[in-house]
């Protein structure tokens, strides 16, 4: 087992002299936009560090460090963001109604026809640059001690982000909307994941690898049944 292993320990020894509370940490529930936050303060730290620094790591600097500004960045681009749509709306529904509709109704008609679904999709794992493959465990045995090892390297092997999510699953690194994932690249983590023939994993990646990273698990996860593996 690695060194990387064991600081990636979903079960949260501090390590290096960091301490702090890592059940509070993975008790937040992140939006899309604060994971990706999130681990690009990861890269960041390790880039000035010069080692490896686990999630839990850069959760809590983002929280005691940066969160609050990136909130109000995000407010602000969010606002901006959906000002434009209002006005492209307006301009829209007033070419269609042959009239100025105004300010005020445009508002109105768009927060009530498209709101929901602008949010859900800026929010989204596609827009806010993460890959995302669902695949059914092929591997008669299951993910146990060498499947997992496998891949585990499989994951290691590429330049991105890689987390596993399974229904269930007792042990994580973070909440993600309501949903725990892990880290792949962890053998310490995936060996707690559990998972058996027919289970149906999450696999969401980030990264300039990542979509290479997640064929490569799909194909490895699901037997080489190609069957097995949603991409969407």
């Amino acid at each position: 087992m690695s060194a990387n292993d064991n600081r990636d320990n979903p079960k949260g020894t501090p390590q290096d002299g960091v301490h702090f509370d890592l059940s509070n940490i993975r008790k937040k529930d992140l939006t899309v936009a604060e994971l990706s936050a999130v681990t690009k303060l990861q890269e960041e730290i390790e880039k000035r560090d010069g080692k490896k620094t686990t999630f839990e790591e850069a959760m809590a600097e983002w929280v005691q460090n940066v969160q609050q500004a990136w909130l109000h960045k995000k407010m602000r681009e969010d606002n901006e963001a959906q000002k434009k749509e209002i006005e492209r709306h307006k301009w829209i529904e007033s070419q269609k109604a042959g009239r100025d509709i105004g300010e005020k109704e445009a508002i109105q008609d768009w927060v009530n026809k498209y709101a929901p679904v602008w949010r859900k999709e800026r929010e989204s794992l596609q827009k806010n640059g993460w890959d995302v493959i669902h695949v059914i465990v092929g591997i008669e045995q299951g993910l146990h001690m060498r499947p997992s090892s496998t891949l585990a390297s499989i994951a290691g092997s590429f330049k991105c982000q890689v987390y596993v999510h399974r229904d269930g699953m007792e042990v994580s690194n973070f909440t993600l909307e309501g949903k725990s994932y892990l880290n792949v690249k962890s053998l310490m983590g995936l060996l707690t994941l559990g998972a058996i023939k027919n289970d149906k994993l999450e696999f969401i990646a980030s990264g300039v690898q990542a979509k290479q990273c997640l064929e490569a698990m799909g194909e490895f996860v699901s037997g080489g049944n190609k069957d097995y593996i949603i991409t969407n």
